[in-house]
Parts: structure tokens; sequence; C-alpha cells
């Protein structure tokens, strides 16, 4: 029988002998150690072709060894480590595999694999490019795909009542857009396990088959029987062994089709300080898919200054660690949403942080493949990576102040007759200077925030459109959660209950300096409904409390202060903040010893235990 490993040499031989000035040639191939003799013309003189292993050359200057063990042992010899000088080109050079010797002429053409020969001891060995050293030989033990999929084997998706649970323990209140997040988020998980693991099969088996056989290391190189070109690359050949879709008459004719989910994108509405974005940083720690939280408020359209509608989908390629796979599988927040609503009246100029912001972000919720930037390169330089953003749960988020003044038009049009001119114009800025002027220190603050609640409660694409987002860009996010204002009771809650509360903080502070804070419940209530006055939502909560322990944050450290107790008096102003100070004694031996500020770390460490 022949041996393919024979004929192609034979070939190799027969083409090389015309431009090869060498008497003696040695090749090496892939496959079980043994000896074959190979029949040749008699005008060449050969030595006897060993099957024992492919010495490869990289770029990077170090030599790779696919080979079995024994064939490692038999070049052992031969290898020897680059150097780090030499090109010039970042210290790496390629060298010889058998002698050492650098080979300087090779440098310059390595982007295709060829064979190629040392001028000092003669010696064939392959020169791998970057590209099929990267798809040929050093491939992922798995895809991200597979990764998901094994994943899901191993630890099944959470639950939503988990995540529910989860976020819980973080945010108070707003049940509603907590069940709406789970629900999709679990949703995702089975979206990404149903679309992605199905496509993906042929291409992991595909990346385990066997090392490189002798002659597909030829045909690599060149020299294949049919006549490929010099240098052709392995990608045509990988290409080759991965099956096609299903298309034309073969979708026409198959039985049944696969169902393929869609996403469903959501938006939030809710005024500020109501916990949009605290849920999507709380929900970025408990997920195990690529989370990313861009701000909106800094996009343009592409060639003005600003960022790139592009970088959405960047943050979220940093997320994933630069692997293009798990990106495809995120979730991308999109806050401040509103920020980028169409402004009625600069129609003859271009509203490039606005209206056309929308324009280019309607193909990236619907799904499309997005050119992004590389790793440490900018656009310009043309080297971007292809990200397909189908797959990709996009969730925007926005305070729409004025949103409720567009809904009470819309509900009570009936009542005002027909022909009544309306004081209230289009767009968002509009739609501010409503509610501006409908907000008075005369009306009730709960009535008005239970107002407010009752109509975005029946929010509506229009109104949306109205406020100054354009028709296809609603469209796409067909899932609208509003979100309630805080209460009196939810910011007595805000203050103490959630794992990361704003007294627990400030008490933590405290006890780094061997202090304790006391906040009375009736100063907590007196706290929650001086920021209901303020319609900063929870963000007034911090403000107040700065404001308030100013004073013993300035006396407590290295003093006698063992504790400081805060009541319904000291908000309001009318009151002093009472300090409990240790006994005269102990006071002067601790502070005369000198070791307050050795233990300082110390009690730092223990106040975060």
């Amino acid at each position: 029988m022949s041996c393919p490993c024979a004929s192609a040499a034979r070939l190799l031989l027969s083409t090389a002998h015309r431009g090869f000035s060498c008497p003696r040639i040695q090749l090496y191939s892939l496959s079980r150690h043994g000896f074959r003799e190979t029949h040749l013309p008699p005008r060449v003189h050969v030595r006897s072709f060993s099957e024992t292993a492919v010495c490869f050359g990289s770029k990077d200057g170090t030599t790779k060894d696919s080979g079995s063990d024994g064939g490692k042992k038999s070049l052992s010899e031969g290898k020897r480590p680059s150097g780090s000088g030499g090109s010039g080109k970042g210290g790496s050079q390629l060298r010889c595999p058998k002698c050492g010797d650098p080979c300087t002429h090779v440098e310059t053409f390595v982007s295709s694999t060829r064979f190629v020969k040392c001028e000092k001891c003669h010696h064939f060995f392959v020169v791998l490019s970057e590209t099929d050293s990267k798809k040929g030989l050093n491939k992922e033990p798995e895809s991200a795909a597979e990764a998901v999929k094994l994943a899901f084997a191993q630890k099944p998706p959470p639950p939503p009542k988990k995540i529910y649970a989860y976020l819980d323990k973080y945010v108070v209140g707003q049940s509603y857009a907590k069940k709406v997040l789970a629900v999709a988020v679990y949703n995702h998980y089975k979206r990404i396990y149903n679309n992605i693991p199905a496509g993906s099969r042929q291409q992991v088996e595909v990346e385990k088959q066997p090392s490189l056989t002798p002659r597909e290391l030829l045909q690599i190189a060149g020299i294949s029987p049919h006549g490929n070109a010099l240098g052709a690359s392995m990608q045509q050949q990988t290409s080759q062994q991965v099956p096609q879709e299903r298309r034309g008459g073969e979708v026409l004719d198959s039985p049944h089709t696969d169902i393929k989910l869609e996403k469903s994108n959501i938006i939030l509405l809710g005024p500020t300080g109501s916990g949009k974005t605290l849920l999507a940083q709380t929900l970025a720690r408990c997920l195990d898919v690529p989370f990313a939280i861009c701000d909106c408020t800094t996009l343009t359209q592409a060639g003005y200054v600003g960022e790139d509608i592009e970088s959405v989908i960047a943050k979220l390629l940093q997320d994933a660690n630069y692997s293009v796979e798990k990106a495809q599988q995120g979730i991308v927040f999109l806050d401040e949403v509103d920020k980028i609503g169409s402004v009625p009246g600069i129609h003859q100029l271009r509203d490039v942080g606005g209206e056309g912001v929308q324009q280019g972000l309607l193909k990236l919720l619907e799904g499309t493949i997005v050119n992004v930037p590389e790793k440490n390169s900018r656009k310009l330089r043309g080297e971007t990576v292809q990200v397909d953003t189908t797959n990709i749960l996009f969730v925007a988020s926005g305070a729409f102040n004025g949103l409720d003044r567009i809904i009470s038009r819309r509900k009570n049009e009936k009542y005002l007759g027909f022909g009544t001119p309306s004081n209230l114009g289009k767009g968002r800025r509009a739609a501010a200077a409503a509610d501006l002027a409908n907000t008075s220190g005369e009306t009730d603050t709960v009535a008005e925030i239970e107002e407010k609640d009752r109509l975005l409660k029946h929010v509506e694409a229009r109104d949306l459109i109205e406020f100054g987002m354009i028709p296809e860009f609603v469209g796409r996010l067909p899932v609208v959660v509003p979100l309630h204002s805080l209460d009196e009771d939810t910011l007595v809650r805000i203050l103490t209950e959630p794992r990361n509360a704003v007294v627990p903080q400030y008490q933590a502070l405290f006890s780094m300096d061997k202090c304790e804070l006391n906040v009375a419940q009736d100063a907590l209530r007196t706290i929650a409904r001086m920021a209901l006055e303020r319609k900063t939502g929870a963000r007034g909560l911090r403000s107040i409390m700065e404001k308030l322990l100013l004073e013993p944050m300035f006396e407590v450290p290295h003093s006698d202060i063992i504790a400081v107790e805060l009541d319904k008096n000291v908000v309001l102003g009318k009151s002093e903040p009472r300090y409990i100070r240790a006994p005269a004694k102990e006071a002067e031996e601790e502070y005369d010893s000198g070791i307050e500020e050795d233990n300082w770390p110390r009690q730092a460490d223990a106040a975060n235990n």
C-alpha cells in the first residue's frame, strides 16, 4: 500500500529539486514513531522519512512541538529558546529548532504558513502564521457557548424567586420592577441555552478533532496534490469542515423548524432616587453573564465629539474579558435614556445628542453585527471585531421628568372640548417645564407623589413619543415598567434595613474610632420627612445625614467620647448631639499611652467585620 505521506514527500522533493541546493532533506510529520523508506528518483539523495514530530516555528520566536512523546524526546536536543534580542521588533526572533541559528530573512513574510529552510544546517521546518497558530494549534478547550451549556448542566440558572430575594436584600420596595427584572434575567438564561448551543455543537466537534495529520500539514504549506497556492491558510480548510446552515429549498423541505426565542427589552420609568440604577448595580453582582452599565448622556452620533454608540458594546466586551462569544450573551443597562429625547424646534439642525442617538440605537436594540474596536486599539486604525447583538438583552431606564403631566393631559383631553388650545408644548424640555410649573410649595407633598404614581401606572407608548422618543425606539422596548416614588415609611426602611444602608455605614465609620452611633426612631422618621420634602428620593437621605453628623465626626476622633446619640430635636436643629464620654481615669491612661494610632488599622478591620 502507498502511504499518503510518502506520495506527498515524493511530490515535495520532485518540485524542490530544482530550487533547493541541499543534498539531503529531513522531514518530520505527525504520526506514531516509525521509519518508512520512500522510493524516489535516483538523482536526489534523501534520508529516510522519519515519522516523528513536526517542529513549528512561530513569529514570537518559540518553537512548538505537537508530536508524540517519543518525537519530543528525539528533538529535544535541537530546540533552543529564542533570545531576547536580534530582530529589534519586540525582542523576539525566529530560530531554527535544530541548530538554534536565527532566521532573519523569514520574519518579513511569516504572514502565511509555509516550509522554511535554515541557511546554516539546511534543516526544514514549518512556520505557522499568527492566524493558523491561533486557529489550528492554540485552540481553547471549549467555546464560550459550550461553556455556558456545561455550566447549565452543572448548575441550573437561578429561579426568579431567588433573584427577587437577592434584590430584596439591597433594594427596598419596587416589588413590581424586581419581579420584571428577575423574570427577564431567568428568561435570558433560557434563551441563551436554547439559541446559542444549537449552532455551536458543530463548531465544538470541529475543535475536538485530533491534531494535524502529515497530509493536512503539507496542505497548509501549500504543497497539496490538488495544487493549492503556497501559503494557503488553514481557515479555508476549517470552514469546509463545518456544515452550512440549511437554506433555500432545504428549509422548505424540512418537516419542522426549531423555535428561536426572541428577546424582550425593558424600559424602567420612575422619579429620581427611586432605585433604578441601584437595581442594575445589584443585579450585576449576581449574574453569570457579562453585564455592562452605560450612560446615555455622553453618547453622540458617529463623527461628533463624544462617545460613539459602539462604545456601549465595547464596555460589554470589556466586561466579558474581550471574549466575543461571551459578550454576545450579555446584558446591557442603558442609564439616563430620557436624556437622548429629541427637542422640538431644532429640526433645521442636526440633533446629534438626542434623536440621532436614538436612530443609531435602533438596529443595536433589535439585533445587528457591530464593529467594535479591539483591545488597546483606536477606532481610526480599523482594528475591529464583530459582535452580534441579537441575543444581548437591553434594559433602559430614565427619570422622564414631566411624563405624568403628558399622561394627565391625554386622559383629560375629552373634558377640554374641541379646539381648546393647550399651553403645554411637546418634547422633554416642555414636559420638565410643565412639571416645574405644576409643582409649588403650597401643595401637599404626599398627595402630589400619590398623583404622580397613579398617572405613571397608565403610561403608554404614545406618551413616550410625545416626550421626545421616536416611535421606532419605543417599539423596540416592549416592556414598560413604572417605578413608584418613595414614601416616608419606605425612606425609614432604607435608612436601616438594606445590606448597605445609610445608618450602618456611619455607624461603621464611628466604630473605627471606638465610638457608637445611636439614632432614635423619631429621628429616623424626621429625617425621612425632610428627605421627602426635598424631592430627591433616597439620595436626599445622605445629604441630611452628612449635615447632622458633621460636628460629631469632627469631635469624636482622638477624644474620650464613646457614644453619640441623635434624637428628633437634633434633626430639627433645636439641640446639639448628645455625647457620652468615658470615665476620666480610663481616658487619661488610654490617651497618654499613645496606642490609639497603632490600633487604628485593627479597629477599622474589626468595624468592617
